[in-house]
């Protein structure tokens, strides 16, 4: 006799990757924490609701970190995030960083904890009783399916000997494989966009780019580091207009005094990368540099080797004439016109702003 049909969701299956895959560096994990939705899911994890301070973000030569607020108190949490192992030299950043901005929560986020850094967020915590408090993100990467992917958050417990026997407890028993609904199907024209992405990604790969791509998405943008936060490489696939484009993004509180300082050499940097380029001022909290591929039929996938070779080659360009002068720049250096509040470009092109983001 057949079984008879279930009329229960198909279940899909579970494939743990490691974070490192999908955010390179700890200022692309960062910056991807930033963004509201994500930001939401870490307020769930850590028990307290976080929205963005002014400035979210600050650099060291190394890592970086953001600050948040809890609404309707006056508390300041500070989050660093790292998409690899806990390090000692991270440990000391933070409590270091933690003093400078005065927190009173410090959320720190890494693939995992090594006990002794448990042990230390747990000394701290007993220290700083009532006055900060130290809390341990494990952050897990997942795959649902063939395409869909999910974050995990989960707090980490002081490391006690009762905790520790049932660990090994735990390691040795046989774990039963998770399994999940199956995501809701793409539509069309996300496959699609995965689908560009995917080739373009494996085209990267195969050449050895300076750029080093992420998980390719089913948005219309896909998204790459560089140098240090509060920049972006983008690449876009703009079908309403028939092009595409590769953008430096700027963003933060010090996008327009960055912009400005590159725009000092405009002259030299469209020599260093050899494309026409769009310099774009026109929005209040973002500014973008970018180059154009116009007229394309991104409808017609034998194209679509041209279309990835050509933003192979020019992300390598941007990344090259960018990557030094991004680190360089001191927002502090640029002095303003007197009486005026920007200095605006002449003869700026727009990019359409319905392709950022």
């Amino acid at each position: 006799m057949r079984p008879k049909r279930t009329d229960k969701p198909k279940l899909g299956r579970l494939e743990q990757l490691h974070p490192e895959d999908y955010w390179p560096n700890a200022a692309e994990f960062q910056h991807w924490l930033a963004e509201a939705d994500n930001l939401e899911l870490l307020s769930e994890a850590v028990g307290m609701t976080l929205s963005p301070h002014e400035p979210v973000f600050a650099e060291t030569e190394e890592v970086d970190y953001g600050l948040f607020e809890v609404p309707d108190r006056e508390d300041l949490v500070l989050v660093m995030a790292q998409p690899g192992p806990s390090e000692a030299a991270h440990l000391g950043d933070l409590i270091t960083w933690a003093a400078q901005e005065q927190v009173s929560t410090v959320v720190w986020v890494a693939a995992e904890f090594a006990e002794d850094h448990i042990q230390t967020l747990t000394w701290l915590n007993q220290l700083g009783a009532g006055m900060v408090q130290f809390l341990g993100m494990d952050v897990e990467l997942w795959r649902i399916g063939k395409n869909a992917m999910a974050v995990n958050f989960k707090p980490v417990h002081p490391i006690t000997e009762e905790a520790s026997e049932d660990a090994v407890a735990e390691a040795e028993s046989p774990i039963a494989e998770p399994v999940v609904p199956e995501p809701e199907p793409l539509t069309a024209l996300q496959q699609e966009n995965l689908d560009f992405w995917s080739g373009l990604s494996d085209l990267m790969d195969r050449q050895g780019s300076l750029v080093k791509p992420g998980a390719p998405t089913p948005a219309a943008t896909m998204g790459f580091a560089i140098a240090r936060a509060g920049f972006r490489l983008n690449a876009i696939l703009d079908r309403e207009h028939g092009s595409l484009y590769t953008e430096l993004l700027l963003s933060g509180v010090d996008a327009h005094p960055h912009f400005y300082l590159l725009a000092h050499e405009r002259e030299l940097i469209a020599d260093d990368i050899g494309l026409p380029l769009i310099w774009d001022d026109s929005s209040e909290h973002t500014c973008v540099i970018a180059s154009t591929l116009a007229e394309v039929d991104l409808a017609d996938r034998d194209c679509w080797p041209n279309y990835q070779v050509w933003f192979c080659d020019c992300l390598e360009r941007f990344y090259e004439a960018f990557f030094e002068r991004i680190k360089q720049l001191d927002a502090a250096g640029y002095h303003p016109l007197p009486h005026r509040n920007t200095e605006p470009l002449t003869n700026a092109l727009v990019l359409p702003s319905s392709q950022r983001g």
